[in-house]
């Protein structure tokens, strides 16, 4: 049986059946033990009509008259009877070896005065204490005919009022048992045709609005499409970096082309040198761009383990900013940074680090000849704030939004000029999200660009 439908199906049935056939077994044991009031009634009848007509028959006709009686009423009536004297003790030869029990429910019946039941066993037994016209006490127990057999009892349950009822019973419990079945089973199945669906190249499947509810079925169908969309994430970042490194490759590898023909060529020794010196820049500029690559993969990825620490974010500032400002000096450029108050920060000091570099540098690149990169620091609603301003050109608004995409450049030509390769504000962008951080750049009103850096107040 290799449906999940049918055997859900089937145990929930198999449950009901069981459950019906055990509610039968208990409620026949439980009448054979705790007789009905309407049996009570007849057996309180039938101990007091026999009994009496039996007590008149041993007082005036005696005991051989009385067991010939006996003996007729069970060929008969199948009754069984009894008589016992005020002592309890058997007036009829044929029952002198009787069960104890009949005995001690005599005692009882003498003792009480009434009626008496077994406290368990056979229901079938009764015992009256009677008084004869004579004014002597009796007791006298009967035994009434046998209780039909449970083979008998399975054989009636398919007939009469009880069957048609068991009929309906076992037709809604099918209904049930088939709508429990089909809800267990029916979301696991969109699971298992979505899952091939996503192994066969459909990345945009998604099932979370089949899958109805709060339960477990419901919560593993949402998981599902957050892997879905992750893995369609990576796979299109995927796709767009191998796309955007074969266009950027063709440059330099045309460049070096150019360098490499021109080195083969007889000539000037200072064209030559020019060649090898060109074939050079280009082979550390693709150098560098492979370990951006790498790094920014890795980000992209989230495969990066974290490597989280207690340190001052304005002392890591501070340092960006002196080794930023010793450069910006041949572009007659300074980096000032005047926040320096202590701001504890727990997280990867090293990713952090980059991050803030690429992005000061970019606004080292960008500024006006004779001006200041401004670094500033602050916290507001939990969080941490980092500025940086510069006083370049800006940048089109349509292109804001896209700066932080590899390989995104607003001036493709400038950008080669000074080695950018245009990965750095996209490493930047991924190592703030990896601090469940976010970043976003403005143009400012009185000219040049304002990245923000936001992360939350953290602490181990």
């Amino acid at each position: 049986m290799r449906s999940l439908f049918l055997k859900f199906f089937l145990s929930f049935l198999l449950i009901n059946i069981l459950f019906v056939a055990i509610a039968l077994s208990l409620a026949f044991l439980r009448d054979r033990e705790f007789p009905p009031e309407a049996h009570r009634q007849f057996a309180r009848q039938l101990v007091e009509e026999y009994g009496s007509e039996a007590i008149e028959i041993y007082e005036t006709r005696g005991s051989a008259a009385l067991n010939t009686f006996i003996d007729k009423l069970n060929g008969r009536r199948q009754v069984k009877l009894s008589l016992f004297d005020a002592h309890g003790q058997p007036l009829t030869k044929s029952h002198r070896h009787m069960p104890r029990r009949m005995q001690m429910m005599a005692h009882r019946a003498l003792e009480s005065g009434q009626v008496v039941f077994p406290m368990m066993g056979d229901r079938n037994l009764v015992s009256a204490g009677l008084q004869g016209k004579s004014g002597r006490r009796y007791a006298v127990t009967i035994a009434l005919k046998g209780e039909p057999e449970p083979e008998q009892l399975l054989k009636s349950l398919g007939r009469g009022f009880l069957g048609w009822r068991l009929m309906i019973l076992m037709a809604i419990s099918a209904v049930v048992c088939f709508w429990l079945a089909r809800s267990f089973s029916s979301p696991i199945s969109r699971l298992r045709k979505a899952t091939h669906q996503l192994a066969d190249g459909d990345l945009g499947i998604r099932i979370g609005d089949q899958v109805k509810g709060k339960n477990e079925i419901a919560g593993l169908a949402r998981d599902f499409d957050h892997m879905a969309e992750r893995i369609e994430d990576l796979v299109s970042a995927q796709q767009r970096l191998l796309r955007d490194i074969s266009h950027e490759l063709r440059s330099p590898l045309a460049r070096l082309g150019v360098a490499l023909e021109l080195a083969r060529q007889e000539g000037k020794p200072e064209i030559r040198q020019k060649a090898l010196q060109r074939i050079e820049l280009e082979a550390e500029r693709m150098n560098e761009m492979i370990g951006q690559l790498l790094n920014l993969t890795r980000l992209e990825s989230g495969a990066r383990e974290l490597q989280r620490e207690n340190f001052d974010l304005a002392e890591l500032i501070t340092e960006l900013v002196q080794d930023a400002d010793y450069e910006a000096k041949n572009r007659n450029c300074r980096v000032e940074f005047s926040d320096n108050i202590p701001c504890p920060f727990y997280g990867s000091q090293q990713l952090l680090a980059r991050a803030l570099e690429n992005v000061i540098r970019n606004a080292v690149k960008y500024t006006a000849e004779g001006t200041a990169v401004q670094v500033k620091l602050g916290q507001q609603e939990q969080q941490i704030c980092i500025q940086i301003l510069d006083q370049g050109p800006g940048v089109p608004e349509e292109s804001l939004e896209k700066l932080f995409e590899p390989f995104y450049r607003v001036a493709d030509d400038r950008d080669r000029k000074s080695g950018g390769t245009g990965i750095g504000l996209a490493i930047a962008d991924r190592s703030i999200r990896l601090h469940n951080g976010r970043i976003k750049a403005q143009n400012r009103t009185e000219g040049g660009l304002e990245v923000e850096i936001y992360l939350p107040q953290a602490s181990n």
